[in-house]
């Protein structure tokens, strides 16, 4: 073997060693655990103020494995579910003239169905038509992006819904770190 490659061997060798111990590190994923990505996607970049925004989100399941969303994560949420955050053009988070609240109703026992199955390298959205005058207070320049969280806990769910047949499938809780999607970038005339 010629000399000179002895420097790359050395190079890969510690690239592979990096790589392994980082996919086994503690509290990481494992490849069959749930992933998903929130995407968010305007119908144009420019509006007036009384104009309504177009807004598409999206959930796709990038992971190995198949997970179950409750349909009431889905709402928008300060807290919990989909929280949208705007920012103007000084870097300060907007605040509008509505709060996106939605408060879900606990779930149901025994009713599988308000629980979706998003299979890996699906997704899952919704399209929702917004006042621009209710999500900001004048024209300007503004960053649009949202997160994403469950509403419930692990804990929850094996106390009230364990003996149910969804207890048992994997589903995205608020025990799981938020999501954080892509940020749009919108301008705003009067």
């Amino acid at each position: 073997m010629p000399k000179h490659w002895l420097p790359l061997l050395l190079v890969a060798g510690s690239w592979c060693v990096i790589a392994r111990s980082m996919g086994s590190a503690p509290g990481a994923p494992s490849p069959s655990s749930p992933q998903l990505e929130l995407a968010l996607k305007t119908d144009r970049d420019t509006y007036r103020l009384s104009d309504t925004l177009h807004l598409e989100t999206r959930l796709t399941n990038v992971g190995e494995s198949d997970v179950y969303i409750w349909d009431w994560d889905l709402c928008w949420n300060p807290a919990r579910g989909l929280t949208m955050r705007i920012i103007d053009d000084q870097g300060k988070d907007v605040q509008g003239r509505i709060l996106l609240d939605c408060v879900p109703p606990p779930p149901r026992q025994g009713d599988v169905y308000q629980f979706f199955k998003l299979a890996r390298r699906d997704f899952h959205g919704r399209a929702e038509n917004f006042e621009l005058s209710d999500l900001i207070n004048g024209p300007g320049e503004y960053d649009i992006s949202a997160y994403f969280s469950g509403h419930l806990s692990r804990k929850w769910i094996a106390d009230f819904l364990g003996k149910d047949p969804i207890g048992k499938l994997p589903l995205w809780t608020m025990d799981k770190l938020p999501l954080t999607s892509n940020r749009l970038h919108i301008t705003v005339k009067p």
